[in-house]
């Protein structure tokens, strides 16, 4: 059982389906799926193929997932709510043509991307939820996979291992310093 979840933690797992896959290919990694938690029992925002949609993470028992508990000071916790609540009420639409468009700059190693305004993936949606919170990110949120979450955060004081699940407890100075010294 994970522990306590405050709003601003956020998760990453994976799936199973061709979709899932195809991502999971291009990024080299299990992970293909993000979200954000935004209360104490579990609701997550999360994108997915219907768009920013409401859930529990016990949506993902089943599933291996690792999840990272923000140390976010309150006005910060309460900056990446609000704007995932926002996000939520705007009901953004997924960003299909993003998710290829990073397939190809990974397959061809080049700096041109392609979004549609209005769309988002998954971890873009994490990634720019927690720069409300005041996380600098060395790459556009856009850019950001599922993938590059769990490596920016993995091996940052594992505090937890239980049945296929992973927990980090990350202060968000740490998290800037980290990534500022990457860049």
């Amino acid at each position: 059982m994970d522990t306590e979840f405050l709003p601003g933690d956020f998760i990453v797992t994976h799936g199973n389906d061709i979709f899932d896959k195809g991502i999971q290919l291009f990024t080299s990694s299990p992970w293909n799926h993000a979200a954000i938690i935004i209360d104490n029992d579990g609701t997550i925002a999360e994108l997915t193929s219907k768009g920013i949609e409401q859930n529990n993470i016990s949506k993902y028992d089943a599933k291996e997932r690792f999840v990272v508990h923000m140390d976010f000071s309150d006005e910060d916790r309460g900056e990446v709510l609000t704007y995932a609540k926002y996000m939520l009420a705007k009901h953004d639409a997924y960003g299909f043509l993003t998710i290829i468009s990073i397939g190809f700059k990974i397959l061809t190693k080049s700096r041109l991307v392609v979004k549609l305004d209005g769309t988002l993936i998954c971890s873009e949606f994490v990634a720019r939820a927690l720069s409300e919170g005041g996380l600098i990110w060395p790459k556009d949120p856009s850019l950001i996979t599922p993938a590059d979450l769990y490596n920016f955060f993995k091996g940052k004081q594992s505090s937890m291992n239980s049945r296929s699940r992973s927990c980090i407890h990350m202060e968000a100075n740490q998290m800037v310093g980290t990534i500022n010294s990457s860049i």
